[in-house]
């Protein structure tokens, strides 16, 4: 088996632990959306400390700015989407926050001057008429879980542009360590305002489940990436919507409309118009691009 073989297979085996991932904060029951961020983002610190310390890398970074920006809007980007997967189907919800990608283009042309070139137009109005599908305005009541899918979506490009910045000064494992940092601070203090809820042994196991899947997810996504650029294998991470979708029949029996399914097939089909132009872009600069850090 190549390389590419073994980073599409890995790929694949991310969005289903990803998918894995979002089920699993559905699936705990009665407890704050901080308190399940807290416990995610707190096995994610002490992965990457423990890498940092072994490595003696320096954790003052250089590009303070914007790794403070990435940790702020990717804090609020995850609160978003947790509130999301608690109170909508998750298929809905995968489908929506996976518009982020189309976003990043719009924001990396505004703030860090990348030009829009035509695979980006077309991507984004796919991606924009597939989330309408989704979200189905003046045909239905709307879902205000999916709104806030969609914002969660948005902070994500923010997210990704500060990312971007980050990472032409600063290790990729010190700008995961201060969005952890961020998250799992900024977390303590909203999580006793909202007053925290003592877990019971199983809500315990539930929460350790989640910081778990949480690192596995990063760890097999991080290896794929080892075996060929992103660029290549980053199409395979939306079978997650499917796994979602799979997911959201099996365990809570929500059946997607129509609508959804070509919603998701309009967004599936944008990725892919985005990962062929990228990959065309970079075999003429030779400077891998990579839109997935979650």
């Amino acid at each position: 088996m190549n390389n590419r073989k073994k980073a599409a297979l890995l790929m694949i085996l991310a969005a289903f632990v990803y998918a894995l991932l979002s089920a699993t904060v559905k699936w705990i029951h009665d407890i704050p959306v901080f308190e399940k961020m807290f416990f995610r983002t707190f096995f994610g610190l002490i992965f990457v400390s423990v890498i940092i310390w072994k490595n003696k890398i320096s954790l003052k970074g250089v590009n303070r700015f914007s790794l403070v920006g990435r940790g702020v809007t990717g804090f609020i980007s995850t609160m978003l989407y947790y509130m999301a997967l608690s109170y909508a189907p998750i298929a809905e919800t995968v489908t929506l926050s996976n518009t982020y990608p189309f976003l990043l283009a719009i924001f990396c042309w505004i703030f860090l001057g990348e030009k829009i070139k035509p695979f980006h137009i077309v991507a984004l109005s796919l991606s924009f008429i597939g989330a309408v599908m989704i979200i189905r305005p003046g045909f239905t009541d709307v879902n205000k879980y999916y709104i806030i899918a969609v914002l969660s979506a948005v902070f994500m490009a923010i997210t990704y542009t500060f990312l971007r910045k980050a990472r032409e000064t600063d290790n990729s494992q010190v700008i995961v360590f201060w969005y952890s940092a961020i998250c799992t601070v900024g977390c303590l203090p909203i999580m006793f305002f909202e007053k925290p809820v003592m877990p019971s042994l199983f809500q315990f196991f539930q929460l350790i489940s989640l910081g778990i899947i949480a690192t596995v997810y990063q760890l097999i996504m991080s290896t794929a990436y080892k075996y060929a650029p992103a660029t290549e294998v980053s199409i395979y991470s939306y079978t997650t919507i499917i796994f979602s979708a799979l997911l959201g029949i099996i365990v809570w029996s929500e059946i997607p409309a129509v609508f959804t399914w070509i919603g998701a097939g309009l967004i599936i089909l944008g990725a892919y118009v985005i990962f062929r132009g990228q990959n065309k872009k970079e075999k003429q600069t030779e400077t891998p691009v990579s839109y997935d850090d979650r």
